[in-house]
This record gives structure tokens, C-alpha cells and sequence, in this order.
């Protein structure tokens, strides 16, 4: 079991006891009877010392004790885990792993998502990251199906639709672009290291994007959705987008306001709700999606 996993175990068994903390007493008899974690031993008090140090700068996570009442250990900044997506994405992913782990006589009655980008270059591209390490990608495109081999500084990473994508400084062309980890063929370390802007924050720069099309001609608008029953639900409990809210509702339809950017994957997810999902504005999109289904309808028409 990584290192890694022992570290959100903790966060987890802190955060599920609140404000009021818990010992280290309590702590370890939690941690001992998960064996597949401690081997049956024991946390020493100055590998959980110096691990609250490791879990602060990894998870951004900070762990304090109350002196009075016997000395309770406590997050101090929970806000975190809601805050930052990928610390609660880990603790989410952890509570899940270790739920299935302790089931896994019932393997053939629990049907997961496999994700084949994870297997093969995660780690190396974020061992780069971590450094600041310019990389050398042999990449094969889906539409050229040709390898090419060139350099990139890795910025960040991103999941999205069951794949990992790095959004990276192409630098040959010292523009962003968006590589999926899937269709890396090879990677490997330069010694070259690169600096990333000061203002570059990853969340501020896919804010007006729905996924991974990144297409800046494509300009941010106020777009309106009608979703019908039952769809309105799915909407309510899982948003296509971070700006998504909900200005009107009836019996039989509710209508979502967004502000993104209407690229081509963003089109591609109205059309898998059908006919349960009415563009209403803007007129352009409304005019895309109705080019989109007269394609569809002529291609099957055909047939």
C-alpha cells in the first residue's frame, strides 16, 4: 500500500471525526485493524509527527491538536476538502477504494469504469510537473495516426470523460496545447527545467470550457437549457458545468443557465440527452445542434 494511501487514510479518520478531534491512542486502534495499511503495527508518534508535515504540503491539509482534553488531533482547515477538488477527488477515490477492498468476494457483482491513461504515463508526467521538467513526447494523433516526437512542459493535468489530459506548452510552437495520456506512445525526461507563469492557475483556465476542446475562437456566452422530465434530475445532481444553475421550474421542464464557451464537445454531450435537452439561447447554438440532428436524421434516413 503506498504512502500516499496511508496519508489520506488519516485525513479521512480525522475528518470524519470532526471538531472534536481524536487521539493518537484512538487513531492507532482504528489503524491497526486495518491491516491491509499497518501490517498490525502501530503509528510511533514521530512518523505521525513528521507524516502531518508530508500530508501538509501534499494535501494542503493541516492537521493541530487540541492540548486541552487530552491531547485530540483535529483538521484545523476542513475547508479544504471541499475547496480543493482534488484533495476531496482522493479522499472520494480512498472511501471507495477501501469500501470494495474489503468486498472483494462480490469482484463479479461490482462493474467499475476502467481508465486505460492511467496506467502507463500518470505518474512520469507528474513526477515532470512536481520537478518543473521539460519532457520529450512521442505522440500518435487519432486523425493523423502518425507518431511525432517533440518537447512540452507539462503545466497541469486534467480528467475528463474517463480519459487524463496534460494541458502543456508546446515548445516548438510556444503555444498551450492538450495532449491525452492514452495516445502517448513514449515519454521521457530532458534535463531541461521550465518556469510556469505566476498567474497561471489551471481551474481559472478551463473555467469557460466544458471539457478539453480548447478553442478560443469559441467565445464565452450565456447559454440556456430547458431539460424535460426526468432529465431536469440528472442535471440537478450532476452539472455540466461549474457556472450551471437552475432559474426556472414547472411541472414538466426546469431551465439551466451556463457560461462557457460552446465548443464541440460541449455540443457532443446535448446531443446524448436527445430530445430530453432543448437549447434555448443562443440562437447560434440552437442553429449548431439543429445542423447536428439533420446530419444525424439524413444519415439514418438514408440507410
Amino acid at each position: 500500500m503506498s504512502i500516499l494511501n496511508k496519508y489520506i487514510w488519516i485525513v479521512d479518520t480525522l475528518h470524519q471525526a470532526g471538531e472534536r478531534g481524536i487521539s493518537l491512542k484512538e487513531l492507532n486502534e482504528k489503524w491497526v485493524r486495518n491491516e491491509a495499511l499497518s501490517c498490525g503495527e502501530p503509528i510511533p508518534r514521530q512518523t505521525f509527527d513528521r507524516w502531518k508535515g508530508n500530508i501538509l504540503d501534499l494535501l494542503g491539509v493541516i492537521i493541530e491538536c487540541h492540548t486541552k482534553g487530552g491531547y485530540r488531533y483535529y483538521i484545523e482547515n476542513p475547508e479544504i476538502l471541499s475547496d480543493s477538488k482534488l484533495s476531496r477527488w482522493l479522499l472520494d477515490t480512498y472511501s471507495t477504494v477501501n469500501a470494495l477492498s474489503k468486498h472483494t468476494s462480490l469482484h463479479n457483482r461490482i462493474l467499475v469504469e476502467e481508465i486505460p491513461s492511467n496506467r502507463n504515463f500518470l505518474a512520469f508526467i507528474i513526477n515532470a510537473m512536481k520537478d518543473n521538467m521539460v519532457v520529450v513526447l512521442t505522440y500518435k494523433n487519432f486523425i493523423t495516426e502518425k507518431e511525432h516526437s517533440f518537447p512540452i512542459c507539462p503545466y497541469c493535468l486534467k480528467m475528463f470523460q474517463k480519459r487524463w489530459y496534460t494541458l502543456a506548452l508546446s515548445v516548438h510552437e510556444n503555444k498551450l496545447r492538450i495532449y491525452a495520456l492514452d495516445r502517448i506512445v513514449n515519454a521521457q525526461l530532458t534535463e531541461q527545467h521550465f518556469t510556469i507563469p505566476k498567474d497561471f492557475d489551471a481551474r481559472e483556465y478551463f473555467s469557460s470550457y466544458f471539457g478539453i476542446v480548447l478553442d478560443e475562437t469559441v467565445k464565452e456566452q450565456r447559454i440556456i437549457l430547458r431539460a424535460y422530465k426526468p432529465h431536469q434530475n440528472y442535471l440537478r445532481t450532476l452539472p455540466l458545468h461549474p457556472s450551471q444553475k437552475e432559474i426556472y421550474t414547472c411541472d414538466t421542464y426546469a431551465d439551466f443557465e451556463l457560461s462557457l464557451r460552446p465548443t464541440y464537445d460541449f455540443a457532443m454531450e446535448l446531443l446524448h440527452a436527445g430530445a430530453l435537452v432543448e437549447v434555448l439561447e443562443p440562437e447560434s447554438l440552437r442553429k449548431q445542434m439543429y445542423s447536428w440532428v439533420k446530419d444525424l436524421w439524413n444519415m439514418y434516413k438514408e440507410k
